[in-house]
């Protein structure tokens, strides 16, 4: 009786032995993409509208205009995106080294007055986030930290604009100074920190559920830009090559910007939207995107710009799609995907064999967020931007591409 107990035992043993090794086998082996059941969707997925600068603009109002114009326009934004089934709006409130908002760090932002440092008499962003709370919105604070002029006329930087003291100080070993325009330089720790501050000040200040950065990273992969600031860190014991330096300097900030985010207000995200092909963050922009994908502490939330469509000849939806769900993923990192409203009705020019899908389908939008909801690890999309979706007199192909998603998204 003993013995066939223990050999049963013995049975069972060799048994979960067999399971356990043939579990090990599959798991170390390359895994596809599971897919979810069209009936799993999640329903607290992201969907998601980037407003930007542009369409937060008060300079066709006199001296910025008023709080009562501000909060009009910002409850009619609000109302028509709660009304289409999104909760979620990123609104860009540091666009050019410059604010939406009252700053101790940054001047007020030009596309409020038309003069950069001209004050408002409200708080746009808080007029702003109080008009999303009404509509049960969550807001994501969209910063772009290293841009500071999309041109090098320094006449159109305030007197209190950071890089232009800088520059009037001499010390442009903190800015990247290119033909197309003046950017941070992100070698700097001074810069470092004057970033952080002003990431820490919106988290005091304002309810946010997301510091989210676009994919503005390196200006150029010219390497005279920042050779004095990279001979500084050979003479003192660096090691990397130019290119690998570079893309530390950006993790170390995104780190860096995850541990300040974190230690503000734990349950704020920390949102990357980068561009959509992931060799070019790498090679050109100096953005180890997939480096903050599978290593904690660097992002909450990847949200690639995949602005390409089904026949995009160089960069095709659905295998670009699948190629960001294929990278490793810490626990705790979502994937998210932008798509492009702006290219509703448009030829694509970069599209090669596919310029013309845009022009020819009134149902991409609506096909690209079926195609992400069925990648398991997609957890939302977002669309860029606001005034392509509802500006006035669109083209009917517009109206009929947003009417054929809107079905998805009730």
């Amino acid at each position: 009786m003993h013995k066939r107990i223990l050999f049963g035992c013995i049975c069972i043993a060799a048994l979960l032995c067999g399971l356990w090794a043939y579990s090990r086998t599959k798991s170390d082996a390359p895994q596809p993409v599971p897919q979810q059941n069209e009936t799993a969707k999640n329903s607290e997925e992201l969907r998601a509208v980037w407003v930007n600068y542009n369409e937060l603009s008060m300079k066709t109002y006199e001296n910025g205009g008023t709080e009562q114009d501000f909060r009009a326009k910002a409850m009619k934004m609000c109302e028509n995106i709660r009304a289409d089934g999104l909760n979620t709006v990123i609104v860009q409130v540091r666009p050019f080294c410059d604010a939406f908002y009252p700053s101790e760090y940054f001047p007020w932002s030009a596309y409020l007055t038309g003069t950069q440092g001209r004050a408002v008499a409200y708080d746009p962003l808080a007029v702003f986030i109080e008009c999303a709370q009404a509509q049960n919105l969550s807001v994501q604070a969209w910063i772009n930290p290293y841009r500071v002029l999309p041109s090098t006329e320094w006449a159109l930087l305030s007197a209190d604009n950071p890089a232009r003291k800088w520059y009037e100080a001499g010390k442009t070993e903190n800015l990247l100074l290119t033909g197309e325009g003046i950017y941070f330089n992100p070698a700097s720790t001074e810069v470092q920190t004057l970033l952080l501050n002003g990431v820490r000040e919106i988290l005091e200040n304002y309810a946010v559920s997301a510091i989210h950065m676009d994919d503005y990273f390196y200006p150029t992969t010219d390497y005279a830009v920042d050779a004095e600031s990279f001979a500084a860190y050979l003479a003192a014991g660096g090691t990397l090559s130019q290119d690998d330096w570079r893309r530390e300097n950006v993790s170390a900030f995104v780190s860096a910007l995850y541990a300040t985010v974190k230690a503000v207000n734990p349950q704020v995200q920390v949102v990357i939207s980068p561009g959509g092909d992931l060799e070019r963050n790498y090679n050109t922009l100096y953005a180890d995107v997939a480096r903050w994908a599978r290593e904690p502490g660097y992002v909450d939330v990847l949200l690639p710009q995949l602005y390409y469509g089904f026949e995009n000849e160089k960069k095709p939806f659905e295998a670009t799609a699948l190629e960001w769900a294929n990278l490793q993923y810490a626990d705790g990192v979502s994937l998210c995907y932008g798509l492009a409203a702006y290219k509703c009705g448009k030829a694509d020019a970069y599209a090669g064999t596919g310029e013309t899908e845009w022009t020819a389908h009134t149902d991409i939008l609506a096909r690209q967020v079926s195609c992400c909801r069925d990648l398991a690890c997609c957890d939302g999309f977002a669309f860029f931007t606001y005034s392509s979706i509802y500006q006035q007199n669109s083209e009917e192909i517009v109206k009929k591409e947003w009417k054929n998603l809107k079905n998805m998204l009730q």
